[in-house]
């Protein structure tokens, strides 16, 4: 999922870049802020994305499923 979430914000960078230049705004300064809050978003959606699939496919509460997540983030 985290791959997902870096290849869409690449995709938004790179768009909202050319969209602030032009404008006449200065990407640095202006583009960071929306790209930060669209990270923060898409990352909430993402990891609720991927609960909503555990959860529908019967894992839930399954021990190996948490150790499993646990270790791929470590």
């Amino acid at each position: 999922m985290s791959c997902v979430q870096v290849v869409l914000l690449l995709y938004i960078a790179n768009w909202l870049v050319h969209l602030l230049w032009r404008r006449g705004s200065d990407p640095d300064n202006s583009a960071i802020p929306y790209l930060t809050a669209m990270g923060d978003l898409l990352g909430t959606v993402l990891l609720a994305l991927a609960f909503l699939v555990l959860s529908f496919s019967g894992h839930v509460g399954d021990r190996h499923i948490v150790k499993v997540l646990y270790y791929e983030i470590v």
